[in-house]
């Protein structure tokens, strides 16, 4: 007879190289598993004879194997050195800087007085950091699944691979990300949507001011900030003459859009969508700006309009929103106008911004912007009319979005005397 311990070593070394296994050979492994028992519970019904170690060694190997490959995901495993952490929090002192490594590799320097939280660890594909405040280098190892993201204010820096700098100034609301490789996603407050950044490039957002620039870091060296908000103590430039157009549309009727671009060559939606802002801008001057504001169809002046925003030309973008109001009223006409509103609030010129932000309320008042513009309004009638009327305006919003955004913001301006 044999020794019931030593048909127990087969079943010990399965359990060790499924120890072994990578997440996507767990998964394959959980896969052929279930064949596998689809394919006894077939026989089940077959006469078979019955070896007296063989069968109940190979059902405990399968449930051992079960168990194991059901076992909750591992999480990635980091140090942290040069600095205290307590619960996923670290505090970098102000002398000197601090490091945390990943067990995937992954690292991230951490200026002095940096402020960071390190959560969402759920399985070994990445973490969610949140930065608090001061800058950090970080280099994420690409394993084929990876999924980091990083967290400042309202921005969402989203990260597959890749080397870049985050400095995340919380006094001025102020992001600026630094692409050295690979690419990443920035999201921001609602309107702007997911702003691609490319190796080269520099990202630069204002939450206080609403404002989003992306520039090549080598051809034009440190980006200006973004222009203050009025009530933030940085000098405003004078407001732009009034368009010549009304801020309603001034056609019923969308014109049929025009041919696409020529095979082969990519659309500027989606040389957005890629952060070729500047080739977008570039383009546009080649077919000539106003030539293309007259004939471009819908969905490039809404490119042409979001890549002049992003790389700081103002005056291009308001005259591409204009266009698609004059031209697009009913299919694009609310979202210019809130973006117009957006724009002008940007600069400082409240009243112009008002004027949009309240055009898009009266268009489209349950449409996807109309939290954002009625958050808007409150905003700038409280600069122009101060806390007493923006109170009123506060008081609409917290009714009709009373779990939005900017409900916290609301609530203080309504709990005013």
């Amino acid at each position: 007879m044999s020794d019931p311990g030593r048909q127990l070593d087969p079943v010990a070394e399965l359990l060790q190289r499924a120890a072994r296994l990578s997440e996507t050979e767990r998964i394959e492994a959980r896969a052929a598993f279930l064949r596998r028992v689809d394919e006894e519970q077939a026989r089940a019904s077959k006469p078979r004879a019955v070896v007296r170690w063989a069968a109940p060694l190979a059902l405990a190997g399968s449930v051992l194997l079960a168990l194991f490959l059901w076992l909750p995901e591992r999480g990635l495993d980091y140090v942290v050195e040069g600095a205290e952490e307590e619960s996923g929090y670290v505090r970098v002192p102000l002398d000197h800087p601090a490091a945390i490594t990943f067990s995937d590799r992954t690292q991230i320097r951490a200026a002095a007085g940096a402020r960071l939280r390190i959560d969402e660890i759920k399985n070994e594909s990445g973490a969610r950091v949140s930065v608090e405040r001061g800058r950090v280098d970080a280099e994420i190892t690409h394993t084929g699944h990876s999924d980091w993201r990083f967290v400042a204010g309202p921005f969402v820096v989203r990260v597959t691979g890749t080397r870049f700098e985050l400095h995340w100034d919380a006094d001025r609301e102020r992001i600026e990300v630094i692409l050295h490789e690979g690419s990443v996603e920035v999201e921001g407050y609602a309107g702007f949507g997911a702003v691609s950044v490319r190796a080269g490039q520099r990202f630069v957002g204002d939450a206080s001011a609403r404002t989003l620039l992306v520039s090549d870091t080598a051809a034009h060296g440190p980006e200006p900030a973004p222009p203050a908000a009025q009530g933030e103590g940085a000098e405003v430039a004078p407001a732009p003459p009034e368009p010549a157009s009304s801020p309603e549309p001034s056609s019923s009727e969308d014109p049929a859009p025009l041919a696409a671009p020529p095979s082969g060559k990519p659309s500027w939606t989606k040389l957005v969508s890629q952060g070729e802002f500047r080739r977008v801008v570039q383009e546009a001057a080649a077919r000539g700006e106003q030539a293309c504001l007259a004939s471009c169809d819908a969905a490039d002046l809404n490119a042409l309009a979001d890549a002049a925003r992003y790389v700081g030309q103002g005056e291009l973008a308001e005259q591409a929103l204009l266009a698609l109001r004059s031209r697009y009223a009913k299919a694009a006409g609310s979202r210019a106008a809130f973006l117009l509103g957006r724009l002008h609030e940007g600069r400082g010129a409240a009243a112009r911004a008002r004027t949009w932000y309240e055009t898009a309320l009266r268009e489209a008042p349950s449409g996807p912007f109309a939290a954002e513009s009625l958050a808007g309004k409150m905003r700038t009638v409280q600069i122009l009319e101060g806390p007493a009327a923006a109170r009123v305006v506060a008081q609409e919003y917290l009714r009709l979005f009373p779990s939005g955004v900017h409900a916290k913001t609301a609530r203080q301006l309504a709990a005013q005397p």
